[in-house]
């Protein structure tokens, strides 16, 4: 059976490159009809926080990535890794090492003096040193011959072994460190298949050798390239929004991302967009992009704003009510009316609830120039006779209030641009909102009766 697992360090949130990296494992076990398992790395106590945890968990489920069993934390398992870290140390594939800080400082320095790659000479490795106080473990990584790891992106890589030191698989503190608790997790969660950004090659190499020792097979690895940014380097916050959460809260549906991020490193012929049964089924690691993915904004934007005018609008709801609260007042089908008139007009849902707020309050801000332009004495006519056919309407629908400015357009002789920018104004304070009937409408009778008197109030 294929299994895959995901592996943050919660020392912050989630970012755009992890959720990817999550959705490649979650897709291949579930194309496989394997498990996908998430596993929390936190074993470095000084940087990792619960919030990040928390932003992790949450962010995975509201992309709809879900592991298939519960989640495992590192922080739970230091006994197994002690384990492991003596069992290697019996075995002689290990050993304690006592030198200082300023000792190795003066290695590094030395061998940079020298044109030497800095790494550790294994001074100590055949000492038979103790455990004392400020000791580390460290790997005795063979000193001969070369590693190859074969990738299934990437063929195979292959580094000699004499350009790898003697890793350090437990601080002086007792707790252990990346390489070994990877190892022993993906032993422990029986890892078919190691999927992650191609930044942990190197740590694959020593990864490999600790499974070596410890006579158990490799797991199949598959290292993708990264997502840079538009000038070809890494991506980052100077690009904009970044972590899972950013997105977010700017308004982007899971959904969205989900395609976004599948064709970002993936692709199935021309298909851009596709269902989670589509991506499912098409999903496998040969028809990967050996090549870094460039982030492209702009594209994201299109593919959202395609996935709002597709969704169900109570979706649509849901996420509307995390990026905002001030709605609330209008209660869950007024909200559900808005979003619906506002959906084809906007490419994210923070869009949809900054071009709203003119609905929340009938004390609606106007632009000076927009009213200097339009609240005037020549539009006077269009905001009394609006004033008296909004007073004597009774049947309150959105095929009535359109009759209503059918109509007001044939009486006072206007064609469209001239009668609604002025109302649109006055009603929403801007230029900007769904047609003049369903804005009226949506608002109802006796705001747009409100909006207007105050409208009139402001002609000089």
């Amino acid at each position: 059976m294929v299994i895959t697992r995901f592996a943050p360090s919660p020392t912050g949130y989630l970012h755009i490159g992890g959720a990817r990296t999550a959705l490649f494992n979650w897709l291949f076990a579930k194309s496989n009809d394997g498990l996908f398992l998430l596993r929390i790395e936190d074993t470095d106590k000084a940087r990792s926080e619960m919030k990040y945890v928390e932003n992790i968990l949450d962010s995975l489920e509201w992309l709809g990535i879900n592991p298939d069993k519960e989640v495992i934390y590192q922080s739970d398992r230091e006994d197994r890794y002690k384990e492991i870290i003596n069992k290697l140390l019996e075995k002689n594939l290990a050993y304690y090492c006592n030198c200082t800080k300023k000792e190795l400082d003066f290695l590094r320095q030395e061998q940079q003096e020298k044109g030497i790659k800095p790494k550790y000479d294994g001074r100590n490795r055949d000492k038979n040193l103790d455990n004392e106080p400020g000791s580390v473990v460290r790997f005795k990584t063979p000193l001969d011959g070369k590693i190859c790891i074969k990738d299934t992106l990437k063929g195979e890589v292959t580094v000699n072994n004499e350009e790898l030191d003697d890793l350090i698989i437990q601080r002086a503190d007792g707790s252990p460190t990346y390489n070994l608790t990877v190892v022993v997790d993906d032993i422990d969660m029986m890892v078919t298949n190691v999927i992650r950004g191609d930044d942990h090659v190197n740590n694959t190499f020593r990864q490999a050798h600790i499974i070596d020792a410890l006579g158990i097979d490799r797991p199949i690895y598959t290292h993708i390239p990264l997502i840079l940014g538009e000038d070809r380097k890494r991506l980052s916050k100077r690009h904009g929004a970044t972590s899972t959460y950013d997105f977010r809260k700017e308004g982007f549906l899971p959904l969205a991302m989900i395609n976004y991020l599948a064709r970002l490193g993936w692709a199935s012929g021309d298909k851009e967009k596709f269902t989670i049964e589509e991506l499912i089924h098409l999903f496998n690691l040969e028809k990967l992009n050996k090549s870094s993915s460039i982030f492209d904004y702009k594209k994201l934007y299109n593919i959202n704003k395609y996935f709002i005018k597709e969704s169900e609008v109570y979706d649509l709801y849901k996420e509307f009510l995390y990026i905002s609260n001030e709605f609330e007042v209008l209660g869950e089908e007024k909200i559900l009316e808005i979003i619906d008139a506002q959906r084809d007009r906007c490419k994210t849902i923070r869009e949809i609830a900054d071009e709203s707020k003119f609905f929340i309050s009938d004390k609606v801000q106007i632009d000076e120039k927009l009213r200097d332009k339009f609240i005037t004495k020549d539009n006077l006519p269009i905001f009394d006779y609006l004033l008296k056919s909004l007073e004597n309407q009774n049947n309150w629908t959105l095929e009535a209030v359109n009759d209503l400015v059918e109509n007001a357009m044939v009486d006072l002789g206007l064609k469209l641009p001239e009668f609604a920018k002025p109302v649109r104004v006055l009603l929403t304070g801007s230029l900007s909102s769904p047609s003049i009937d369903k804005t009226m409408f949506l608002l109802g009778k006796k705001s747009c009766i409100q909006r207007i008197g105050v409208a009139k109030s402001l002609v000089t």
